[in-house]
């Protein structure tokens, strides 16, 4: 069953004040949220991992090459969407505006094989609705109550020679990479008393199915909750959306804008029209008792009722170059399958 924020909230602050372990998946917005505490949660209707922590053995697969076909929307009908965005960029509406956009997709394997062979921190499959294999942190919290954040933003190809010389030095990544993080400084200070960058733009490395690496650049933000963070998680975690990382700054205006760019028009395979990202870049988590571990929900794909859709986009700021952010956005569209 899903849930409205407010009973999320009110759900999740019961929980985790009994200490009782709960897995939970929340949308873009935090307006449909689904919790359960782990010992309800059905293996047969959602698969998790999430850093390790599993309800389902990894059984043996074929290890069958993967087939991706990618079939993108047009380069004229995203830079329709992209120059509205950079429009009200320029007006100062944003600073930076996340555009994404569905991509139609075949696969030659199901949603399943996808969940036990792609290497992700998070991942998780819904009902064979939609599978995400995320590599990027939402918040974790420790037992101390120290919160820490870590956006990703800047993307390369690591065969590109010096390609981390490249993407550290380019200036709109620059840009764009300190805009999120002072971004989600303010969010976290929201929510903790002490609030600080503890690591700004290191690496990662990422495997894509196409035998590619990628370099996706992160930082590091921290915070001091209170003692009693247990009792107002659900606060805490609702607070902090949507995600800095995958919405923009300043966050209100930027998801208005958000919402008359983002064209999403398809049917999903129950029938329903889909007019917005749903779940996609929305947020997974889990709580251990003690700690919390949740993820963004990016590298996502979801059954449709005309196949699978694949979402993905880029953060768009005065310095974009439209050509790039669209090939960006099809460059991001892989399973992380070696």
């Amino acid at each position: 069953m899903k849930l409205n924020r407010a009973e999320s909230i009110e759900k999740i602050n019961d929980l985790a004040s009994n200490k009782i372990p709960f897995l939970m998946i929340s949308d873009f917005e935090g307006e449909k949220s689904m919790i359960w505490p782990l010992d309800n949660v059905n293996p047969d209707k959602v698969k998790y991992w999430m850093n390790g922590i599993s309800n389902h053995v990894i059984s043996e697969t074929q290890n069958s090459q993967i087939t991706l076909q990618k079939f993108p929307i047009s380069f004229e009908e995203y830079q329709q969407a992209f120059e509205f965005v950079k429009t009200n960029i320029l007006l100062g509406n944003s600073f930076l505006t996340n555009l994404t956009c569905a991509t139609k997709i075949d696969l030659n394997i199901d949603l399943q094989e996808v969940f036990e062979r792609s290497e992700a921190r998070y991942k998780v499959l819904l009902n064979d609705e939609f599978i995400c294999f995320s590599p990027e942190i939402f918040v974790q919290i420790n037992e101390s109550g120290k919160i820490s954040s870590f956006p990703m933003k800047g993307t390369i190809d690591a065969n590109i020679p010096h390609a981390e010389s490249i993407i550290l030095s380019d200036k709109k990544e620059f840009y764009e990479h300190t805009t999120i993080v002072d971004l989600i400084r303010n969010d976290i200070s929201k929510v903790a008393n002490k609030v600080w960058v503890e690591k700004f733009r290191y690496i990662d490395k990422i495997q894509t199915s196409d035998k590619k690496e990628l370099l996706q650049v992160s930082s590091q933000v921290s915070g001091l909750l209170t003692e009693d963070w247990k009792q107002k998680l659900g606060d805490i975690i609702f607070s902090l959306l949507p995600a800095g990382s995958i919405s923009g700054a300043p966050k209100d205006k930027t998801l208005e804008i958000i919402a008359e760019a983002e064209k999403y028009t398809y049917f999903s395979q129950f029938g329903e029209l889909c007019n917005k990202r749903g779940f996609y870049t929305g947020i997974c988590g889990i709580f251990s008792g003690k700690t919390f571990d949740s993820g963004v929900m990016i590298r996502f794909i979801e059954k449709t009722g005309n196949g699978l859709v694949y979402k993905s986009g880029g953060g768009i700021t005065a310095h974009s170059i439209v050509e790039n952010e669209y090939q960006e956005m099809i460059q991001k569209i892989y399973v992380p399958i070696v």
